[in-house]
C-alpha cells in the first residue's frame, strides 16, 4: 500500500515547525483561488473571471483568508519533557497560539508559503510554488530544512 505524506517538518530561523494537510474542501478552494490568480493576462476574461480593480492580484481580505487557512495547518514543534509536541500557530478562535508570531512577518510568510507548497504544489506542478519559496529564502536569513512524515492510505 502506498504511503502519502500527511505532515512535513521544516526549520525556520532555528525553530522547528510542522506543516499539515488541508482538508479536501479547503485545499480545493485554495487551489482554485491560486489557479485563477495565476492565469495569464486575458485568459481569465475568456473564461468569465473579472480581474480585480487596481491590478492587485489578491485583495487584503482575500489574502488574510488564504493565509489564515494556511496557518491553521501549521504548528511549532516544542519540547515537552522527553517528547516533542505540536503547538498550533493559530488557535480555532483565530488567536495566535505561538508567542511572538503576531509581529514576526517573515516567519509567518514562510509558514504560509510552506503550507501552500506542501498542500497544492502537485496541482500546479512542483516548480511554480517552489520557485516562490526559493525566492523568499534569498530575502531572509532563514535556513529552511524539511523532512516529511507519512501514514498509510486507508
Amino acid at each position: 500500500m502506498e504511503k502519502r505524506e500527511t505532515t512535513k517538518d521544516v526549520e525556520i530561523a532555528g525553530r522547528r515547525w510542522r506543516i499539515g494537510k488541508f482538508d479536501a474542501l479547503t485545499g480545493s478552494y485554495i487551489a482554485y483561488k491560486l489557479m485563477v490568480q495565476m492565469l495569464p493576462m486575458g485568459l481569465n476574461e475568456q473564461i468569465g473571471i473579472t480581474p480585480n480593480k487596481g491590478g492587485l492580484v489578491m485583495g487584503k481580505e482575500e489574502f488574510k483568508e488564504l493565509q489564515t487557512d494556511c496557518l491553521r495547518v501549521c504548528s511549532e514543534l516544542t519540547q515537552v519533557g522527553n517528547a516533542e509536541a505540536p503547538l498550533p500557530v493559530l488557535m480555532a478562535n483565530g488567536v495566535w497560539g505561538v508567542e511572538g508570531l503576531d509581529t514576526d512577518v517573515m516567519t509567518v510568510l514562510m509558514l504560509t508559503i510552506h503550507a501552500l507548497i506542501f498542500n497544492v504544489s502537485g496541482f500546479f506542478g512542483e516548480s511554480a510554488l517552489k520557485d516562490l519559496a526559493a525566492g523568499m529564502q534569498g530575502l531572509s536569513p532563514f535556513s529552511v530544512q524539511t523532512s516529511t512524515g507519512s501514514v498509510s492510505d486507508q
